[in-house]
């Protein structure tokens, strides 16, 4: 009734929120991208910050299992995690390291970047301490201005890296600040800048070993910076790179995020509605109340911009987005109930919202949206091969 406020409310589950991730839809990603770049050419799955939210060792193993030949992550802790639970594979850590954590390294077989001297000489010291050389990739400043040595220090960094036997130098890389950028020409630039430091290396006798420059977006813009491997996170997942002029590519999105309706009311016009009052409705409209808020990594910078799917129908986040809640009008899903399943990122019906959709709605880079979701929403992993949906709570 006009000028009424009905409510209705039950308990919420549980996980308020939770994502489905599939890792058939992993190893289909990661098969795609060898497809593409070739016989000639691995493929590095970046499971860092866990696998971007969906879980890094699951996702390193069915990566693994569909021939990656090689993990990359953020630090010395995200290797070991991998390591304790039993991944034997490559794993390149992408930081510029901890000397103080140079025996761990060691002991856990796993490569180190390299750009520092002080940490050449503490893994060198490990190395003489345990027994068994460091493994290490140099990691060359192209152009992005953060970690790497600069490219005209490049011959004699790696030159004393040679020159110390208890390390072995594995690789040499760099990494691309604009890859996804309609303008090519900064990209190319540092690609012409690290091709003369590997002409370098080479005419000096030195064997850089696994070369690579090349993340999601530059795998597949730019074939000619596929060389022994490329590097990619958001292609592991099937997410869109975003990059123009891309090769085409099958991808399939890994993740679904859902949540349920938790409490649900109709209201008149001239309600206002959340922190702020940034949203006040227009006619009598039902709102629904979702149990899942910024505290889980929805992003805040979506309030009254964003959409969710209830019903199959896309309904509008209306104002701000709190902590723990977030309320969206379902005046076009009649008949939305409390429990009502609600899609956050992915497909209901014949309507889908991707990451991408979500990102662009939040103002920020599609990388956020699974890296933040939050460990309140539990991990459920989607596997064909080997078992129906499981739960597995301790990984988040």
């Amino acid at each position: 009734m006009t000028g009424s406020t009905q409510c209705t409310t039950k308990a919420t589950p549980p996980s308020p929120s939770w994502v489905e991730v599939s890792l058939d839809a992993i190893r289909h990603n990661v098969r795609e991208t060898a497809r593409l770049v070739g016989e000639g050419c691995g493929v590095w799955a970046v499971v860092k910050a866990n696998a971007y939210g969906h879980g890094a060792l699951e996702v390193a193993r069915a990566a693994l299992e569909a021939g990656a030949v090689g993990l990359a992550v953020a630090s010395t802790d995200e290797a070991a995690a991998l390591r304790r639970s039993g991944i034997c594979g490559p794993i390149l850590v992408l930081s510029a390291g901890d000397p103080a954590a140079a025996a761990d390294m060691v002991q856990l077989g796993v490569t180190q970047t390299l750009c520092t001297t002080e940490m050449a000489e503490a893994l060198a010291a490990a190395a003489r301490q345990i027994g068994r050389p460091a493994s290490v990739h140099v990691k060359v400043d192209t152009g992005m201005g953060r970690l790497g040595v600069l490219p005209e220090n490049a011959l004699a960094f790696v030159g004393s890296v040679c020159a110390t036997p208890e390390l072995r130098l594995e690789g040499v890389f760099s990494h691309l600040a604009t890859a996804e950028d309609s303008d090519e020409s900064y990209a190319r630039e540092q690609f012409a800048r690290f091709q003369r430091v590997l002409a370098d290396l080479a005419a000096a006798g030195v064997r850089a070993g696994v070369r690579h420059i090349a993340n999601s977006a530059a795998t597949l813009r730019f074939p000619m910076m596929r060389l022994d491997v490329v590097r990619v996170g958001l292609l592991t997942y099937g997410i869109d790179p975003g990059a123009a002029g891309a090769q085409p590519i099958d991808l399939r999105p890994a993740l679904t995020w859902k949540t349920r309706l938790a409490f649900t009311k109709r209201v008149p016009a001239g309600t206002c509605v959340s922190y702020g009052r940034t949203y006040t409705t227009d006619a009598e409209r039902s709102l629904g109340v979702l149990p899942v808020g910024y505290a889980d990594g929805y992003p805040r910078h979506a309030s009254n911009r964003a959409k969710v799917l209830v019903r199959g129908r896309l309904c509008p986040v209306v104002g701000v987005v709190c902590m723990d809640h977030v309320i969206v009008d379902v005046t076009s899903a009649p008949g939305a109930a409390v429990g009502d399943e609600v899609i956050l990122v992915g497909r209901q019906g014949n309507a889908t919202i991707t990451a991408n959709q979500l990102a662009e709605w939040a103002d920020t880079v599609v990388h956020h949206i699974p890296t933040a979701i939050g460990s309140r929403a539990a991990r459920v992993y989607l596997d064909r091969r080997t078992r129906p949906a499981s739960e597995v709570g301790s990984e988040r």
